[in-house]
């Protein structure tokens, strides 16, 4: 069985507008081994939660899944084969965006400028621990391998002004993952309209939009040089669609097209392999590869964003599966 959504078309005043997340992960990302789908013709598309304004997944090294959204952070269990479980973190209604992991304790960035952090215990409680300094809207993340977390600003500020188009990075003090001890400004160069971002050993990706009406897209890679700094941004690849999300997969990147509605898997130069059919998919705005035991390393867990500020209809407003259709 095939079950594809159609994505609503969108007007040019939303072709900036993705408020998209990173891949949060544990250090960084795993890479799969195993021949994953991606394309419409073997994959079984699968509805497993409503998520209102559908943002970012992490999964942390045993297997535990969260995803944000517009109102929270919800930690996902699966309940069968075709549904899951819910629970919410936070108290407070947020516009969550990205993850990230740094060993128990979980990170989450909000709309209104602030760091949200949880303890990784039976039941985590989302709490602000800290307000970003001239940072109008903190969006992707990533780990870094010393524990430092990059923040992504943009593309969006969340009051209808442009962002400032930087990477920030937060350092922790050792002794206590709630107390961020300095923000700097890591990277403010070589960026558009960045929004999505994820880390492969010393090398970041991020996602950028362009205001061009050819290449509204691209993939960009930043190295984290030795002595800490940013090195020079490389174009890895470019789209004529406006992107979200990212993450490493071991044929190198996986992708998604927020404003076609659809992933692309690009080889480690930066290729398209494959994807799936335009449309296909109601704005996604992030994905990960299945993780152990709830779900297997050949399924993909999918964001479905719907359209920007609707956190109710069928469109988007959902956590998805995409299986393989031979199992």
């Amino acid at each position: 069985m095939r079950i594809w959504t159609t994505a609503l078309g969108l007007g040019a005043a939303l072709v900036l507008a993705a408020c998209g997340s990173d891949n949060g992960s544990p250090a960084e990302p795993q890479d799969t081994s195993v021949s994953l789908c991606v394309a419409s013709d073997c994959g079984e598309l699968l509805t497993l939660a409503a998520v209102p304004d559908a943002e970012n997944l992490l999964f942390t090294p045993d297997g535990r899944l969260f995803v944000s959204g517009g109102t929270n952070v919800f930690e996902v269990v699966r309940d069968g084969d075709t549904s899951v479980a819910l629970t919410a973190l936070s108290a407070t209604d947020c516009n969550f965006t990205g993850l990230a992991l740094r060993g128990r304790t979980l990170y989450a960035s909000c709309g209104s400028a602030e760091l949200y952090a949880a303890e990784l215990t039976a039941t985590p409680n989302l709490v602000p621990i800290y307000s970003y300094e001239n940072t109008a809207f903190p969006n992707g993340m990533a780990t870094g391998a010393d524990g430092s977390i990059y923040v992504i600003e943009g593309p969006l500020t969340g009051n209808g002004s442009l962002p400032s188009p930087k990477i920030v990075r937060l350092r922790f003090d050792p002794s206590d993952p709630l107390q961020v001890v300095e923000q700097t400004t890591w990277l403010a160069s070589g960026l558009q309209f960045p929004n999505g971002l994820v880390r492969r050993g010393e090398l970041l990706y991020f996602t950028d939009s362009a205001l061009l009406p050819v290449e509204l897209g691209a993939v960009r890679s930043v190295p984290i040089l030795p002595d800490g700094s940013a090195g020079a941004v490389q174009t890895v690849a470019t789209f004529t669609s406006l992107l979200d999300d990212l993450t490493t997969v071991a044929e190198g990147l996986l992708v998604t097209e927020y404003l076609s509605g659809r992933l692309v898997l690009l080889d480690a130069a930066g290729l398209e392999i494959s994807a799936t059919d335009v449309g296909g998919l109601s704005f996604p705005s992030s994905v990960i590869v299945g993780q152990p035991p709830m779900f297997q390393p050949d399924e993909l867990l999918i964001t479905e964003k719907g359209v920007l500020g609707d956190t109710a209809s069928a469109v988007g407003n959902r956590l998805s599966l995409l299986r393989p259709t031979d199992r």
